[in-house]
């Protein structure tokens, strides 16, 4: 891997950032969601999730460049995320909601609670909590788990009506994922038996949802998540249960990865290391269902984390070959003759055949979920990131 090019790569994402996505204040209010070029925009969603992938991403930008130009960004994220934060006299609960418009309650909240962007807010808190010691992190992280406990069914998925969500998506794999993997790194920091069990009643449940390696999405299950491809909950399944068996030690986990392995080998692109939508024979499971695509928003970066993390899992190096070159594909196809407001990103679709971004993701929803036309922040940018800091 060319280690000079994975950092030039880290360093212009970051600087896209700083320079286009973090609120006034260096992130004061927030980190925003993504920049839409077909409609001239930056989408004015202060995301949590967003400014916790931001935190670890810093962090390790920190440690492996020995650079701490981002402390101060740091700082700023961790006291808007309690700022942020539900509480409970209030709204009721202390989970995070899916945005506040530029960072700031007296404006748009957005009050849908969304299970995986909270579970991948816990994961993150909890996981960065354990390097940092930081209470003020596990302190959120505890408060937001609390209410996702008391709404966990026996059946091991979560929901609530006080979600404003529809009760179907619950049963999706990514909705079930992230805080499955956040209630273990919270027992792992804890010791909280309450942890542990509600994770294992959701890697329970996700253990009923695949049939020959491959995880059953949320679409061919209740019709959600439209625009996300097979891809996505295919590769966060394999990063989760890494995770999972990297903070316990459970071979169970590492058993359950080994199981998705096969199928996930087959949406690898031979040439490029990249990790394709879809195979032709599974086009209906979504109707993001192009082969030729590769997501940026919803799997590139997930799936680079989790070869990274089943590399540190199984010690197999095939893994760490896959990883790196996923970065350095990545790193190619970055955005650098671009608009000045995008260069330094990623768009959210990439066509293998053409070579170039393409694809948009209107489905069900008309929002341009992702495609050639958005370039996010979090889910697509910082996760791609972290994972070429980790490769350093």
């Amino acid at each position: 891997m060319d280690n000079e090019k994975i950092i030039r790569s880290v360093k212009n994402c970051f600087n896209w950032l700083e320079d286009y996505m973090l609120t006034f204040g260096r992130g004061a209010w927030g980190v925003y969601e993504r920049i839409r070029t077909d409609i001239n925009m930056r989408v004015g969603y202060s995301r949590p999730d967003t400014a916790t992938e931001f935190l670890r991403a810093a962090r390790l930008y920190k440690t492996k460049l020995r650079d701490s130009r981002y402390d101060d960004v740091y700082e700023n994220l961790v006291k808007w995320l309690a700022f942020a934060q539900n509480k409970t006299e209030t709204e009721g609960n202390e989970a995070f909601p899916f945005y506040l418009a530029d960072g700031c309650k007296d404006w748009k909240v957005m009050q849908m609670l969304f299970q995986n962007d909270n579970g991948k807010i816990m994961l993150n808190l909890a996981l960065l909590y354990m390097e940092t010691k930081d209470e003020r992190l596990l302190a959120m992280a505890e408060k937001c788990a609390a209410f996702w406990l008391s709404v966990q069914r026996e059946n091991g998925t979560f929901y609530d009506a006080c979600l404003n969500i529809g009760e179907p998506d619950s049963a999706g794999a990514c909705f079930v994922l992230w805080p499955m993997a956040a209630m273990f790194a919270l027992f792992k920091a804890t010791g909280k038996e309450s942890y542990r069990r509600s994770g294992e009643k959701a890697f329970a449940y996700m253990q009923t949802q695949q049939k020959d390696g491959r995880i059953f999405t949320s679409y061919e299950r209740t019709k959600t998540e439209a625009w996300r491809p097979v891809s996505s909950e295919q590769y966060i399944a394999l990063l989760c249960y890494a995770i999972s068996f990297n903070l316990l030690g459970d071979e169970r986990f590492l058993t359950e990865a080994r199981k998705l392995l096969l199928y996930s080998e087959t949406l690898i692109d031979a040439e490029t290391g990249a990790i394709k939508n879809c195979v032709e024979r599974d086009q209906a499971l979504s109707l993001n269902d192009d082969p030729a695509l590769c997501d940026l928003v919803y799997t590139q970066g997930f799936a680079l984390n989790a070869f990274v993390e089943l590399y540190r899992a199984a010690k197999e190096e095939k893994f760490l070959a896959r990883a790196q070159k996923l970065a350095e594909f990545l790193a190619d196809i970055q955005c650098k003759d671009d608009l000045p407001c995008v260069n330094g990103g990623w768009r959210g679709s990439y066509n293998l055949k053409t070579g170039r971004y393409d694809g948009r993701c209107n489905q069900l929803n008309a929002l341009d979920e992702g495609g050639e036309y958005s370039v996010y922040a979090g889910w697509c940018a910082l996760p791609i990131a972290f994972g070429m800091l980790k490769l350093l």
